[in-house]
């Protein structure tokens, strides 16, 4: 029976690697998870429900913390007391991503670099060059300290795709804007009925208690503080959409009490849980978030806007970058006044 090993974090990684077995791995295979927890961070897979017909392993560390982590120790035995057939991993940027693809070249295990939100499709501008050489640094000490043997020259980058010594690339699109001369798989995770009902059992999700989810208007809320321009695209959707229903999906990084601003008429939804699972189930309504990865799920009955211009123009978050839009259903605004356009075309 061919092993593969699927490291992931999120309950998004965890809705993906799903879909990919489903594709690519029969029920000839052995399937071991790897899921790693940092400390300092909420863990995202608490209460789920995970699909018993696999194995799973928890390792706790922080690379960046000047102490030994025995999860990494065992981890690195139990690497060396198995063989795999393929190795799978959405952390992009993790040394113990980046230490596996070496050592799996050795053991012609084939690695693959799968998804992880829109990182892809995102391009750092700024060099960063001191952050990257800090980071290296303590990586490399990440591996004195836990007995992993890497000999590589190498330093880590910010970019998708550029860390490692992986295979393939599983990806939304054929080709990549930042990346030239990778072997990519496409993929799409676009779920079945019975997958759906599947998957919102695994995350204890019941769409009954919510809003009608027809003609409904989700906001997806990003990972960094941006009060002023969810304040006033609230503002902005209440205003042009009063028959709508505004759903706010909390990021599950997002502290609640951040959130005060919001409402008393908007539905907040504090769960963790894929928010593709949300938008499989709508009716005739509009997403709307800064840049999720979550709009990548096409439900074609939805209207699909990305605000990230502006927020640029708020001043709440400046980070140098380039986005790429690979999906045509998805349109960018570049403005309050183009949003308000639009939402009053769709309401025509």
């Amino acid at each position: 029976m061919k092993k593969i090993l699927i490291q992931i974090c999120t309950e998004f990684h965890y809705m993906v690697a799903l879909s990919l077995i489903d594709t690519f791995y029969s029920e000839n295979c052995e399937i071991h998870f790897v899921i790693v927890k940092d400390p300092n961070f909420k863990f995202r897979l608490n209460n789920i429900q995970l699909d018993e017909r696999f194995k799973y392993h928890e390792i706790e560390y922080a690379y960046y913390q000047q102490e030994l982590f025995p999860d990494i120790v065992d981890f690195k035995k139990f690497i060396e007391n198995n063989n795999f057939y393929h190795f799978i991993s959405f952390l992009y940027h993790d040394p113990i991503f980046v230490y596996l693809t070496y050592y799996f070249k050795k053991k012609n295990t084939v690695s693959f670099l799968a998804p992880d939100g829109m990182g892809a499709y995102v391009k750092f501008t700024s060099k960063h060059y001191r952050s990257k050489i800090l980071r290296t640094l303590e990586c490399y000490r990440f591996y004195k300290r836990h007995g992993y043997k890497f000999p590589k020259l190498w330093m880590t980058s910010w970019d998708f795709g550029k860390n490692g010594y992986y295979d393939y690339i599983y990806a939304y699109s054929k080709t990549l804007p930042y990346l030239k001369n990778k072997k990519i798989i496409e993929v799409d995770y676009t779920l079945s009925e019975d997958k759906i009902e599947s998957l919102k059992k695994s995350f204890s999700v019941d769409f009954n208690n919510y809003p009608s989810l027809s003609k409904v208007v989700l906001v997806i809320d990003d990972r960094n503080f941006l009060p002023k321009y969810e304040s006033k695209l609230l503002e902005t959707i209440n205003n042009t959409l009063p028959d709508y229903t505004i759903l706010f999906k909390k990021h599950p990084n997002q502290k609640g009490e951040n959130l005060s601003y919001l409402p008393s008429s908007v539905f907040s939804i504090d769960e963790i849980f894929p928010v593709e699972l949300l938008i499989a189930n709508l009716k005739d309504s509009i997403i709307i978030s800064t840049y999720s990865n979550s709009m990548l799920y096409h439900n074609p009955s939805c209207h699909y806007f990305w605000t990230y211009p502006l927020v640029t123009q708020t001043g709440e978050l400046k980070k140098s970058i380039e986005r790429f839009n690979p999906k045509k259903y998805i349109k960018v605004v570049q403005n309050f006044e183009e949003l308000i356009n639009d939402l009053k075309k769709i309401n025509e």
